[in-house]
């Protein structure tokens, strides 16, 4: 590391960028120039490899920097060059991952939303085609199942016209784009001329085709993608002297800053996981703005952001509370880099916030970006601010729903008392699995965190999937969780209380249909629904209570009530 560089970063910032090394230097392949991928050591992984690119070249030690170059070439060969694709200028997720389809999608020449309406009209075609042949009876001579037949009609699709986040990742497009930016603002005048050329080169089908992306609307863009897409547009903007991509960012921040101000929040509310990258992006903003518009609107967007955070963070569980509108894990410092930042504000003592997850590789981007949280908020991150019910009003975006008519306005609420927290949703329609309506999080009699959501899927399937016909409305008060179902669906669903923590297990839990025994938390439980089914990963000390959906028994509704034994002092 350059002795610049050394007085610039602060020890937390020199920290992370360790660590992060310490996880990703022996993910390298040295024969691919690409890191594995941690989770699937057999596939390697494009965007990390960015990430670590970045890195090699802030820690500068001997072989650093030529490693670096070497593996902004592959993830530059794993580029799309298919201007006439809609998956023109992103890239292979892996060097592994399988080409799209292509020559058979004009898809500049269709209306916004055509991937809702694409798969909306195969489903109807899908069971059109099955009732026909039940009514002919081919369907029992062939011994075929109308689901069957509903999915060999939609891989033929997915073989024809290339199924966004199956068969690429337009996303990747605008993570590149961000790492490759930073890299280039602090790094520039010592790399190769030639690879600077490539990397302009990159950038330019990388952001003409994410501003494509976003006047079709074939694709919506969620929060932290749609703050990446301004950054980025913005800084190559400037940096190609692009005076109609400088216009398009400042129109684009001008909107998302008036679209946050109607509630003061994000589309993407309450996600430990995007709420991650939105701080490093706005940080990117605060950085390597061009402009004061730029730097000063990201600012506000920044600290608007923290107090949110702030407004359903629990010092002492130290998570946010619930609900989710969209969330990988319920624990802050897995699937999320929200612990980094908090590190990075809080100080020494705060290490064990940093530990090491999926998201660790971003690491270098938040080391050079660092952090701007609010002075006035700081308390809220130390101390318990009193018990409190709490909520905030946000419009989400179905990313698979119809345009115009994905934009709901939803409400999280929350009871935060110091040792638990309850999480209610209402309003969405999002159909992620994403999002989790009802949470409670607490901790055991040895102080342990432990945690409880409510969560949906189709029977043999898992959770993080999109479904259609599910509507969950939640509500909260002091020791009291309520939620009401509603199915609308042909297919059986079973929703399930999931619930995790230390000291999980069948010695220590009682479960009937009325009352849940839980470690340190005491539960009356008023159902409308089917019987539960009990299911116990011991290994992972998990429980599931489900309750089974079936169309043909013809109730479409469920409810649960939830009563807490009240928190002992």
């Amino acid at each position: 590391m350059t002795e610049a560089m050394i007085e610039r970063l602060s020890d937390q910032q020199r920290f992370l960028l360790v660590q992060s090394l310490e996880m990703m230097d022996p993910l390298y392949d040295e024969a691919m120039e690409l890191l594995r991928d941690e989770e699937e050591p057999d596939k390697h992984n494009t965007r990390s490899s960015g990430h670590y690119a970045l890195a090699l070249l802030i820690r500068n030690a001997s072989g650093d920097a030529e490693r670096a170059y070497g593996v902004l070439e592959r993830v530059m060969d794993l580029q799309f060059d298919c201007p006439d694709e809609i998956y023109h200028g992103t890239f292979r997720t892996s060097p592994e991952a399988g080409s799209p389809p292509a020559g058979n999608y004009d898809w500049k020449k269709f209306a916004p939303g055509f991937a809702f309406f694409l798969s909306e009209t195969v489903e109807k075609v899908g069971k059109k085609l099955t009732g026909q042949l039940a009514g002919q009876g081919n369907l029992a001579a062939a011994g075929l199942e109308d689901k069957a037949i509903r999915q060999a009609l939609r891989n033929a699709v997915d073989e024809v016209l290339p199924p966004v986040w199956k068969s690429y990742d337009p996303n990747w497009r605008e993570f590149i784009a961000c790492t490759f930016a930073v890299i280039l603002d602090e790094f520039e005048s010592l790399m190769p001329k030639a690879l600077v050329r490539r990397m302009d080169d990159s950038m330019r089908k990388a952001v003409g085709a994410s501003i494509d992306r976003r006047f079709s609307d074939a694709i919506p863009m969620n929060s932290n993608i749609v703050l990446m897409h301004i950054f980025i547009t913005h800084y190559y903007g400037y940096r190609f002297a692009d005076a109609a991509w400088m216009g398009h960012a400042d129109r684009e921040a001008a909107d998302m800053l008036s679209a946050y101000g109607e509630f003061n929040s994000l589309a993407e509310f309450n996600t430990t996981t995007y709420y991650g990258v939105d701080l490093t992006v706005l940080g990117m903003w605060r950085v390597y703005g061009k402009t004061a518009v730029i730097r000063e609107t990201g600012g506000k967007l920044e600290h608007g952001l923290w107090a949110n955070i702030a407004q359903f963070y629990n010092p002492i569980l130290e998570n946010l509370s619930g609900p989710f509108g969209r969330a990988y894990e319920m624990e802050l410092v897995g699937h999320s880099s929200i612990g980094v930042f908090l590190y990075l504000a809080l100080g020494k003592g705060y290490e064990y916030m940093t530990a090491v997850n999926c998201e660790t590789s971003h690491d270098p981007l938040i080391a050079m970006v660092g952090v701007d949280l609010p002075e006035e908020l700081l308390p809220q991150f130390k101390m318990h601010a009193g018990d409190r019910r709490t909520e905030r009003q946000f419009r989400e975006l179905c990313e698979r729903d119809k345009p115009g008519e994905n934009r709901n306005l939803c409400t999280a609420a929350a009871w935060i008392e110091s040792k638990r927290m309850i999480g209610a949703m209402s309003g969405s329609r999002n159909t992620n699995g994403q999002m989790h309506p009802a949470t409670i999080h607490w901790l055991n009699a040895d102080g342990e965190k432990c945690y409880l959501r409510l969560l949906r899927r189709e029977k043999g399937k898992g959770w993080n999937s999109h479904l259609r016909g599910m509507i969950f409305e939640a509500a909260v008060q002091k020791d009291w969780l309520s939620v009401d179902v509603h199915l609308n669906t042909d297919v059986e669903i079973e929703v399930y209380f999931e619930i995790s923590g230390p000291g999980l297990s069948p010695a220590s839990t009682e479960i009937t249909p009325d009352i849940w025994a839980l470690p340190n938390l005491g539960c009356k439980v008023s159902a409308i629904a089917p019987d539960p089914v009990i299911y116990w990963d011991q290994e992972a000390k998990l429980l599931e209570i489900i309750y089974l959906y079936r169309p043909e028994d013809g109730d479409s509704q469920m409810n649960f009530t939830l009563q807490l034994d009240p928190l002992t002092p």
